[in-house]
């Protein structure tokens, strides 16, 4: 896709997932793959106003009442990590409920019932391809 066909696609999946009250979507891909950027084409479809930004530092960006980012990048550095303690400690437990949408980069082996799971992946004349599971 290109960038206006991942815009379009953005759109779409935010409309899905109103359709739903909102859902959990995780994102995989290599550094540089789009992530951040269509996670902030989606944000802004459900929420006009918003500023998505990157929280990689942050961990956690909320741009509306309901509606959260989260870049766990940063906390699987530590091998130890476990999947239940990185739930527990960032919060995202608490998150990931009906009403709310919540985007997680990085989610490595995170299971979170009825998740949209999308990998994003660069193509050599640099348009992107998604997979959605």
């Amino acid at each position: 896709m290109n960038r206006r066909e991942t815009q379009v696609w953005a759109q779409q999946l935010a409309h899905r997932l109103q359709q739903s009250n909102g859902g959990v979507v995780l994102l995989h891909g290599a550094m540089g793959a789009g992530k951040t950027t269509f996670v902030g084409d989606v944000v802004r479809a459900l929420c006009p106003d918003a500023m998505p930004a990157s929280p990689t530092f942050t961990i956690i960006n909320q741009y509306a009442e309901n509606i959260f980012h989260a870049d766990l990048y940063r906390l699987w550095e530590n091998e130890n990590q476990t999947i239940d303690a990185v739930m527990q400690e960032t919060g995202l437990i608490d998150l990931c409920v009906p009403g709310n949408y919540v985007f997680i980069e990085w989610p490595n082996d995170l299971q979170i019932p009825n998740a949209i799971k999308i990998t994003i992946e660069v193509k050599e004349d640099g348009d992107r391809e998604f997979t959605v599971i």
